[in-house]
């Protein structure tokens, strides 16, 4: 969004996804018209698990690229840059898992001036979808203004759904439509259209659901360029009951909404369960009560109906003993008495939700995580942290503990459906005790390869480094599912790793600017993750600086934007001379010829496995960017 009265030339956004790694581009050109110096302020909003790889500001000829840096030493060349008075500021803020990108700078009267933000990310799978979001907030009516998807999946693709432009980040409820294998989406409304939607412009995001069609139990395994991803998702096999705890804090800061929306959720969550599950509720505040003490119990007709009433009589009120309510959950799921081995066959799950921290009892967050680790034995904890005082990163911490994960449900008027929708991305357990395997011999630098679940509709996701000379990678998984162990192997054929495996078509993306390798890239994106991970769950400090250098050496090498590095742009106020040669205007292979209102669907066949691998057609461009970045000077700001 451009905050002044400059007129915003182009806005174009573009989005390549290959095999759910995407990398998007958002462009915007800006004039002033006006007589005097007028500031523009360029803002994208981002997923909050995108890395920003590549920032640019164009002016009067010369190209200024953003340098990624240590975080020290971006403040360093912050704090010289605003000594000399230069024109700085970058800001990130974050509202609803989104992050705001931000840069100011300084444009002369009859300047135009183009910035080009791009980031990366992977694409996770839940409810049985991948959704691709981008948003459009120019911040006034454009008469360029275009979005471009590129969507290639090998496995082709089993729907896809463009929804309907949304204004507002409620969630609301959409179904599946319709089918494609390899696709392209275009969006481009004239400025009268946008005048429909909003005479400011539009606020949007525009959103792109789909699956890929993956037979395959094992799932998809890729390997180019002496890396490798492995995509586990199978489809068709019998739920596992479950014995599943709701943890529900009731303390006084609950009163009002919260509650009222917590208990509208848990009505309908309940109705949700299958006979076959067991379950309990355990509500807190500076008192602890059970609905049913000492076990769980099956979910017939009858208790569902028991459990909705006591739901319904919750009041709010009291203290917030988070460690007592963890020690009750775990006693429900571990019992002592001679039932436990009829636990045993379900799989154990805590849905714990706070809105504050512990304040009575042990409100010692190392202590709490002590207690639950030793109490929770093999039970997974997922952690809703409701609301901004909420304890997120307690919960995080409990969670990462305990083989689940942590969300934040915020306070709005859709938090009874972000409730039900996280409880229904773990209702279904198909597996447990999954582990993939790579042999040592062959593979190395491996990511999280061992999980404690494996829901319907969701993804396992692993990537890896190959060893010089290995023709066949050895894959190998085992897990536990509704009657009985798994185990199943795989080889994968790595003699051609640039098109390893690769039975699809790239077609739709042979006229996009080239990308670097995907799954080299996606591994760094994993393996940058799951060390920002380990750091949050330890407290030895020589192990945090440990974790902190291994994932600030990789942000650096692979130029992303993370928790360890920061961009630094110092754009002089005065231009200074520069050689730098133009980048080529990105609006010219971003832009289409069609002028449609709604997103239209192109749908392409899979072509035979000669088809430009992903490897191979993904290179150009970071060629491009390094010589770029050698020969451009700095321009303005920090993190």
């Amino acid at each position: 969004m451009f905050l002044s009265q400059l007129k915003v030339t182009d806005y174009h956004v573009r989005s390549t996804v290959v095999s759910r790694y995407a990398v998007t581009t958002v462009q915007s050109s800006v004039w002033n018209q006006l007589p005097v110096v007028k500031e523009a302020a360029f803002e994208v909003d981002l997923p909050s698990s995108a890395f920003i790889s590549n920032f640019t500001i164009t002016s009067n000829g010369k190209v200024y690229v953003a340098q990624v840096t240590e975080r020290a030493t971006a403040r360093k060349i912050y704090d010289a840059a605003k000594k000399q008075g230069k024109t700085a500021g970058l800001v990130a803020t974050k509202s609803r898992e989104i992050e705001k990108f931000r840069v100011a700078v300084s444009v002369p009267s009859g300047t135009r001036m183009s910035f080009l933000l791009a980031y990366e990310e992977l694409l996770s799978r839940r409810l049985g979808r991948y959704e691709l979001s981008l948003g459009l907030r120019p911040g006034q009516l454009v008469q360029n203004l275009t979005v471009d998807v590129r969507i290639s999946e090998r496995t082709g693709i089993s729907f896809i759904k463009v929804l309907p432009l949304k204004t507002s980040r409620l969630i609301s409820n959409n179904n599946p439509g319709e089918i494609a294998t390899c696709a392209r989406v275009q969006f481009s409304p004239t400025v009268k259209q946008q005048s429909n939607i909003s005479s400011k412009g539009l606020n949007a995001d525009f959103i792109i659901q789909y699956d890929v069609d993956l037979k395959d139990l094992m799932g998809d395994i890729q390997v180019y360029d002496g890396y490798f991803v492995h995509y586990f998702a199978p489809r068709g096999l019998p739920v596992v009951p479950k014995d599943v705890i709701f943890v529900i804090d009731i303390s006084g800061s609950m009163i009002g909404n919260k509650i009222k929306q917590t208990k509208q959720a848990m009505t309908t969550i309940l109705g949700d369960l299958r006979e076959g599950d067991h379950f309990n509720i355990i509500t807190f505040s500076d008192k602890v009560q059970t609905w049913k003490k000492g076990r769980t119990v099956r979910a017939t007709r009858q208790n569902v109906r028991e459990a909705q009433e006591f739901v319904r009589r919750i009041m709010a009120e009291g203290w917030t003993n988070i460690n007592a309510a963890l020690l009750s959950a775990a006693q429900l799921l571990n019992p002592s008495s001679s039932s436990s081995r009829l636990v045993s066959s379900r799989v154990p799950l805590v849905i714990f939700l706070t809105d504050g921290e512990a304040t009575i009892g042990v409100t010692s967050g190392d202590i709490i995580l002590n207690n639950a680790r030793k109490a929770l034995g093999s039970a997974s904890l997922f952690g809703l942290a409701f609301g901004d005082d909420a304890d997120l990163l307690l919960l995080k911490r409990l969670a990462l503990e305990n083989g689940g994960v942590a969300r934040m449900v915020y306070e709005d008027a859709d938090a009874a459906l972000q409730l039900k929708g996280f409880y229904d991305e773990v209702a279904s357990p198909l597996l447990s005790d999954i582990q993939l395997s790579y042999l040592d011999d062959q593979a190395f630098d491996v990511t999280r390869s061992l999980f404690p679940n494996y829901f319907q509709g969701s993804e396992l996701v692993v990537a890896g480094r190959v060893r010089p000379g290995v023709q066949d990678l050895k894959v190998s998984m085992s897990a536990t599912d509704l009657k009985e162990e798994v185990k199943l192997e795989n080889d994968v054929d790595v003699s051609h790793e640039k098109g390893s495996g690769s039975e699809g078509s790239l077609d739709c993306l042979e006229d996009l600017e080239r990308i670097s390798s995907f799954v080299h890239r996606l591994w760094a994106y994993f393996t940058i993750r799951e060390l920002s991970v380990a750091k949050l769950n330890t407290t030895d400090p020589s192990a945090q600086r440990l974790l902190t250098e291994k994932a600030t050496n990789l942000s650096l090498k692979y130029n992303f934007v993370t928790p360890f590095t920061s961009l630094v742009v110092v754009k002089p106020d005065a231009e200074e001379p520069t050689t730098t040669p133009p980048m080529a205007n990105p609006t010219t292979t971003a832009a289409t010829s069609t002028h449609k209102p709604a997103a239209f669907l192109r749908k392409h066949r899979l072509q035979s496995k000669h088809s430009h691998p992903s490897g191979q057609f993904m290179k150009n461009s970071a060629e491009k960017l390094k010589n770029t970045q050698r020969h451009s000077p700095a321009l303005s700001v920090v993190q």
